[in-house]
């Protein structure tokens, strides 16, 4: 890796350690390697929920900006998550990312449609993770 890259990959670490993340996902196995990849991505702070309305709960108790939302679960899905953050004017600066094997283009669509900030389509590599939540915190202006 050259210097430049070093450099580079050593500021955007220190502009992302202090963003808190919520990671709302129903399969451990899939948070536990999304959380490795946001740790090489150089974040810290992370909580998780494994379902919308746990997201909810913790969303209404503590600020957040990021969120990393699976598209299937119950409860609450990801989009359901995701209409209830876009219907509340505080939460208008978190940005958001969709998870999920779906990547059929009306479930993109319907998740564009409604304010996602970017997709991650599982498997995850860590390299898409990073390109995926970086591109979304610049969009909502968070970094």
């Amino acid at each position: 890796m050259s210097l430049e890259k070093k450099f580079i990959k050593i500021i955007a670490t220190m502009s992302v350690s202090g963003i808190k993340v919520l990671m709302v996902e129903d399969v451990n196995t899939v948070r536990t390697h999304l959380k490795e990849a946001m740790r090489a991505a150089g974040f810290e702070q992370f909580e998780s929920a494994s379902n919308g309305e746990e997201a909810k709960q913790k969303i209404e108790m503590d600020t957040y900006q990021l969120i990393l939302a699976d598209l299937i679960m119950s409860p609450t899905n990801g989009i359901e998550l995701l209409d209830y953050i876009r219907a509340h004017p505080e939460y208008s600066k978190v940005a958001f990312v969709m998870v999920t094997a779906d990547s059929t283009k009306e479930n993109v669509a319907t998740a564009v449609g409604k304010g996602v900030d970017d997709y991650l389509i599982k498997p995850l590599t860590p390299d898409a993770v990073n390109q995926r939540i970086m591109k979304a915190l610049k969009k909502r202006k968070v970094i």
